[in-house]
Parts: C-alpha cells; structure tokens; sequence
C-alpha cells in the first residue's frame, strides 16, 4: 500500500552506482531501471515502487568500499564504539552484506567474534562466506547481529528483519545503518535518490518497528541514521503517524549548482565516483552537460568508466595539474577538506553539492 501519487521521479538511471566497467561502450549499455518515490501510509516508509530485485545481482565487480577515506575510517572507528558498546565478551555476532570485509576485521581486530555474509567478498579470509545471508546460513542464533546499509537494498524490508528476528534469541541485539531521508530532503540531494536502494528511511520509520531502542542517531554528518535495538522487539509496522512527505522538487537545486561553475568553456570534473557522483553524472549529461572526468581513490575504479555516462574515472594524481582553474563538483562535503589537503593551492573552483 502506498500514497496516492509518487513523491519523486527519475527515469532511466543506472541499476548499478557501483559498478565501474571496463570499456566507454561496456558502461553505456549498463542496464537502467526507474524509480518512482512513493510512501506507505501504514509504515511510513519511502520506497521505489518501480524496483525490480531481478535486475540486481551482487558479485565481485561491485565497488562501494569507502574506507579508502580517511574521514570515512574515521566514521567506521565511531560505530565500531558503538557496536562494541552492545555487546558482551564472549558472544557470538554476524555482519550481513560485509562487503569487502573492512568494517568486520575492524571489529574482529578488537577481539569481537563475528562472521561476514556477502557475495561481493573478494578476500580470503575464513570469518567470511561469499554468498547472501539465509535463515539456514547459521547453525546457532548469532547473539548480535551488524546491518549496515543492507536494508535499503532489500525490497521487502519488513519480512526481511521478522524472519531475522524469528531465527534469533531473546536477548540479540541488532545495529542497523541505513542513508537518512531526512537529509536527502533537508539538502535537496537528489543525487542521492538512485536505483539500488528501493528504500528511503526515517528514524521515525525505524524506531517505530522495535518495542526496545537502544540506542538511535544521527551519523557522517547527518547523512546516515543508525539505531540499536532487541531484534525480538521487532513487529511488522502499523498505524504510523510520523512525518508525511509531500511531492519533492529536488532537482529545482540543479539550476543552482550549475551556476557556481566560473569555467563553462571547460570540462568540469566531479570528485567521487560513488553512487552520489554516477548518479550526477548522468543528470548532468541529460542536461547536455559532459564530465570530463570522474576522480575517486579507490584503486578498484580507476580506469574504468562509470555506467551509462561512460565518464571515465581517473586517480587523483593523474588530473592534478589540470585542476588548477576548473570547476570540481564535490559529491560529500564530509571529504571536502581532505580533498583540498591533498591537491593543495591549485586554484581550483571546489563547488560542494552540499
């Protein structure tokens, strides 16, 4: 059950903003899905009623490692605290979609026992089977379980975490760490609203669903929401009253981003060639507008091209000496200050989308 009219509209984007391919021509025919924002009245919950899960299969081409980033360690060392806050020595946990491992060898570098479920594992190390998490996957019920930026990816949310919580204990705690609706409304960030999450939370949404919460908040500037709480306290959302979102015109801030450039006779460039940067990329191309270049530290994505745009994406160091003067989108202003640190005094026309 949904609203009566869709919130927010984007046709025709790339299903994957973390794949990076091989060839211009490869990325162009990357497969594209629409979304169409609507709200259900029942959970409160934003979701993308066009979402198709068939056209989504995870394996080792998926690049979102993030922890390349200084800042973003520095995000992971914080909700580490914070997992290791709720739970005991001794207990057994699980991190479900942990992708290339980082955040799960953090936790067991600091003596926690934990396993990590995900396909796009690449690694070799014994905490982690390479597959997706099922109820038959563990032999026990974990005494914690680790969720981060997991359950905007699955599509049925609700029956996900009541079959979660029917195969674990009374006392199993759970963290869980999605994107923040709020903020992408707060920002206009609709650069931010892409195919592969099929939903938007709130905290109201969150905390709604849990009988017991730990413990809630706000995380990586706002951008990020997190809460802990009793996986036994879940139950399927009723009767919700939180905040109801009206017909969103976010791109209305394009517009306003476009006219900060001061070089238009040049190529600008977009500094992360995340899900964030993919995402404008190929806004911006509709607009007639080219990338010259994508620019991410990540070693896995260099060059490679980004899906549908076919922008290429490039090491920092390679573009350095052509920055001075030209315009640079910054896709998170979380990184903006180490990015500058690391280019120094090149004159650069540094244009926060935030």
């Amino acid at each position: 059950m949904s609203s009566k009219e869709p919130i927010y509209r984007q046709a025709g984007l790339p299903v994957f903003q973390n794949k990076a391919y091989p060839t211009p021509a490869a990325a162009r025919l990357a497969p594209i899905g629409d979304v169409e924002l609507v709200q259900c009245p029942r959970s409160g919950l934003v979701y993308n009623a066009r979402f198709d899960e068939a056209l989504l299969q995870y394996d080792e081409h998926y690049q979102n490692e993030q922890a390349c980033s200084p800042s973003f360690k520095r995000h992971l060392e914080e909700v580490r605290g914070i997992v290791l806050a709720n739970i005991k020595a001794g207990q057994k946990g699980i991190e479900i979609g942990c992708g290339k491992g980082y955040f799960l060898e953090m936790l067991a570098e600091a003596g926690a026992d934990v396993m990590g479920y995900d396909p796009a594992y690449e690694g070799a190390s014994a905490r982690v089977v390479k597959q997706y998490f099922g109820a038959e996957a563990v032999a026990e019920a974990p005494d914690y379980v680790v969720l981060r930026h997991v359950l905007e990816h699955i599509a049925s949310p609700w029956s996900f975490l009541q079959q979660l919580a029917a195969k674990c204990g009374a006392g199993t705690r759970i963290y869980i760490e999605v994107p923040c609706f709020d903020w992408i409304v707060e920002n206009n960030a609709f650069y931010d609203v892409f195919y592969e999450h099929v939903n938007y939370f709130t905290l109201d949404v969150l905390r709604h669903v849990f009988s017991r919460v730990i413990q809630s908040g706000r995380l990586f500037g706002g951008q990020y929401l997190y809460i802990v709480a009793e996986l036994a306290g879940f139950g399927p959302p009723s009767a919700y009253s939180g905040r109801e979102f009206e017909k969103l015109k976010l791109e209305d801030y394009l517009s306003e981003l476009v006219a900060r450039r001061k070089d238009p006779g040049n190529g600008f460039f977009i500094w992360g060639a995340g899900a964030k940067g993919i995402t404008f990329a190929n806004i911006l191309a509709r607009k007639g507008l080219d990338v010259a270049a994508l620019i991410d530290i990540n070693p896995a994505k260099q060059g490679k091209y980004a899906g549908l745009s076919a922008a290429s994406i490039v090491a920092p160091e390679s573009v350095l000496d052509q920055l001075g003067g030209r315009d640079v989108f910054v896709m998170n202003p979380v990184y903006l200050d180490e990015i500058k640190s690391m280019c120094g005094e090149t004159g650069v026309n540094w244009i926060s989308v935030v």
